[in-house]
């Protein structure tokens, strides 16, 4: 397979993304391992009509046959799995992606023009991101809209690479965003430091869903409730928010504590 590195398509961008959220390449001992995986539940539509056949249009000339999704109930993954001397060779040389605990990678050089920066951020958050909802924590004796439901988005990337989170942020300036970092956390002491960059002022994130978006499922389901209610609960599964989509949910049954001031919201929306 003969790739340019000028040549960088927009699957290219978005698989560099993927990979650099939650691929790995294994070797050692004669073993060429690749693997790109999710979690089985909350991510397998997304495996299954996005990153699957993407994978196989990208690579179908390194391949010998299309690679299926994969399951792992035991692990709770699912996704690409698979052994290829080539292929491994391939990605290691045509884009530089290395092998073992990604703590030191960061943003490829290839990665210049705008649209490529787009389309790599959208892979790279839609593997390793997140958007979640929040509501007013500010102190008030009034219950109002803002302290009952979670409503403002923030949009979040957390790695253990502290390259990568400080040249996504340089990217994401470079395209107009205003991104914060947090500080470095550990969950656990044997563990490495957390990284973390968040958009998280209405423009912003208004900004991303129009201009660069998500294709993960999980993440869409959260911003289609939130367009359609003004907020989204927390904690929901990927079939809960589909449910409350398809209109088999109510989405105020996540706030029952709050049940003596529910009509009085639901006036204030459906008016």
């Amino acid at each position: 397979m003969n790739m340019m590195k000028s040549k960088i398509t927009p699957e290219i961008a978005e698989f560099i993304g993927w990979h650099l959220g939650d691929g790995c390449i294994s070797t050692g001992k004669g073993r060429y391992e690749y693997t790109l995986t999710g979690d089985i539940i909350e991510e397998h539509p997304f495996y299954q009509n996005i990153v699957v056949p993407t994978f196989n249009k990208i690579f179908k000339d390194l391949l010998k046959e299309p690679i299926s999704i994969k399951r792992y109930k035991s692990v709770g993954v699912c996704g690409i799995y698979f052994f290829n001397k080539n292929f491994v060779s391939f990605l290691r040389k045509e884009f530089s992606l290395k092998s073992g605990k990604k703590i030191n990678v960061g943003v490829p050089t290839f990665i210049k023009t705008e649209n490529q920066k787009k389309d790599f951020l959208r892979g790279l958050f839609d593997t390793d991101g997140s958007i979640y909802f929040c509501k007013s924590y500010i102190k008030t004796k009034k219950v109002s809209w803002y302290n009952l439901f979670h409503y403002k988005p923030k949009i979040k990337l957390a790695t253990i690479s502290k390259k990568l989170i400080d040249e996504v942020k340089e990217m994401l300036l470079e395209l107009g965003f205003s991104p914060r970092l947090y500080k470095p956390r550990k969950q656990k002491k044997n563990e490495n430091y957390i990284y973390s960059v968040v958009l998280d002022t209405n423009k912003d994130t208004q900004k991303w869903i129009e201009e660069i978006g998500f294709k993960n499922l999980k993440h869409l389901t959260k911003v289609k409730v939130w367009k359609r209610f003004g907020f989204c609960p927390p904690f929901t599964t990927l079939n809960q928010r589909l449910m409350i989509l398809k209109g088999r949910l109510n989405p105020f049954s996540f706030y029952q504590n709050y049940k003596g001031h529910l009509e009085q919201i639901k006036r204030k929306i459906y008016k």
